[in-house]
């Protein structure tokens, strides 16, 4: 998990924080959509594929103005086999659970998991899980 809070204030900026902190962990971390995940002896090996998403802005303030934003990215966990993608999904976790995107904000957390699937007329054969991420960075 990163330690400190940084100043964060676009999708780009939250996105960018957490592939450096995948990489950083040791997790083949590409944007979607991926075209070339890594393989091993002819199996694809594991890996991790975001696809961020637009904040979302509150504005309950008197003025008018800002007053915070949830951010959110999905991440593609795959691997050859359902192991696999689950791994992946528990190094995400161990990686960017509880880490702090903003000095003023919450820390991310998981909003939502699903069950590991094989993809259809994936070559070589993939299996993957999404996982996703969200955090409240105040404005």
């Amino acid at each position: 998990r990163q330690g400190g809070a940084v100043p964060v204030s676009t999708t780009t900026s939250v996105h960018a924080l957490i592939k450096a902190a995948l990489t950083a962990a040791g997790i083949h971390a590409v944007d979607g959509p991926a075209r070339d995940l890594p393989t091993v002896d002819g199996l694809v090996g594991q890996a991790a594929v975001l696809w961020p998403a637009p904040g979302r802005h509150t504005y309950a303030r008197a003025s008018g103005t800002r007053s915070g934003r949830a951010d959110r990215v999905l991440i593609t966990c795959v691997g050859a086999t359902a192991r696999d993608a689950i791994a992946v999904a528990d190094k995400v976790e161990d990686a960017i659970g509880g880490m702090r995107l903003s000095s003023k904000g919450g820390t991310l957390r998981q909003t939502l998991a699903t069950s590991p699937a094989a993809e259809p007329n994936a070559d070589p054969r993939r299996v993957s899980l999404a996982v996703e991420y969200s955090t409240i960075t105040k404005g």
